[in-house]
């Protein structure tokens, strides 16, 4: 894009205008400053003229700093994209596009007619992942791209760029990829040859993929722990549930041979009616803990036959357990089904 003539004019209406525009700004700026902005833009048209891209780059974004006008952002787009930084420009174009609408600048066709030349000469990075990166993250000259990216066109700088593929397990590969103006390049991440994933397994899969309520026999017929740990449980709760039967009958013969015909009792014997009472109560619970490991047990004796069993806990085991005791009688009647 050179410049001729009349283009030289022009950039010195645009000087003119910008330091007619900063004049509104004396009161929150010193004369001093905006005297020091007005020759650094002078000094910016100058270098554009002269193709001295990067020093009039340089003086603009001073300018910038002490007040940003339509006139001066279209420069700052103007420098970048002789520089190569065709994105950075394009945003440029269209915030002074915008900026100049607002202010009605006479600048406003020219900016517009800049950005539309742009766009179309912008090239565009397509970055899609093979199926053995799912899991993957990938960066684009330092940047990560999002999921909602890849599979995407992006606005890239004409040149070279560099993609970083990290995947689940720690490892990682660079891809690079050259693009030009004015194409789409699509770019297909695969693992490089040799590529093997070092992924460990998950700990945490069967808390993310439960089967609920499930016994597995986990062997070749052999039953599952937890049937022998049910049974243990059981056989010992029948034994605490005998003992206690022992101890309360004990408790009433004592009671019987004590106490009148009255039922008086001395009271020596009162240690003797709390044993028996606390035993009359511990018996039928203790049956009832028994009888309920022996019958669980007894389902994991049965199941191992199957290779998995299903336990719904909604409707696969079902316990009744009826308690009463007094001082003449004491009993339990459990219900269980399996």
């Amino acid at each position: 894009m050179g410049f001729f003539p009349g283009r030289a004019v022009r950039l010195a209406v645009v000087a003119l205008s910008i330091a007619t525009a900063t004049t509104g700004n004396a009161l929150a700026q010193s004369a001093s400053e905006l005297e020091r902005g007005r020759s650094l833009f002078r000094t910016a048209l100058s270098m554009e003229v002269a193709g001295d891209w990067a020093g009039a780059l340089s003086r603009l974004e001073q300018v910038s700093r002490i007040k940003t006008t339509p006139q001066v952002r279209f420069h700052l787009a103007r420098c970048k994209e002789h520089l190569g930084r065709q994105t950075e420009a394009l945003g440029d174009y269209r915030l002074a596009e915008y900026e100049a609408s607002q202010l009605t600048v006479v600048e406003l066709g020219e900016i517009r007619q800049a950005r539309e030349e742009l766009e179309i000469r912008v090239p565009k990075l397509v970055v899609t992942l093979n199926d053995k990166l799912v899991d993957a993250t990938v960066e684009l000259d330092g940047i990560a791209l999002g999921e909602s990216k890849l599979g995407k066109e992006i606005p890239v700088d004409p040149g070279d760029h560099q993609l970083v593929v990290r995947t689940a397990d720690g490892q990682s590969f660079v891809k690079r990829a050259r693009v030009v103006e004015a194409t789409i390049e699509t770019i297909q991440l695969e693992p490089p040859a040799g590529f093997v994933s070092r992924r460990p397994p998950d700990k945490y899969s069967k808390l993310r993929n439960p089967r609920p309520n499930t016994f597995d026999s986990n062997s070749g017929g052999h039953p599952p722990s937890w049937a022998w740990i049910a049974g243990g449980a059981g056989i010992a709760g029948a034994i605490t549930s005998g003992v206690f039967w022992y101890v309360r009958e004990r408790a009433i013969d004592d009671l019987n041979n004590g106490c009148t015909s009255s039922n008086i009792c001395p009271t020596s014997l009162k240690p003797t009616q709390t044993r028996g009472e606390l035993a009359s109560v511990g018996a039928p619970i203790a049956l009832g803990i028994g009888l309920l490991g022996l019958g669980i047990a007894t389902y994991g004796f049965l199941a191992v036959e199957h290779k998995t069993t299903t336990f719904d806990s909604r409707s696969a085991l079902k316990l009744r357990l009826n308690l009463g005791c007094d001082n003449h009688f004491a009993g339990a009647n459990v219900a269980a089904t399996f």
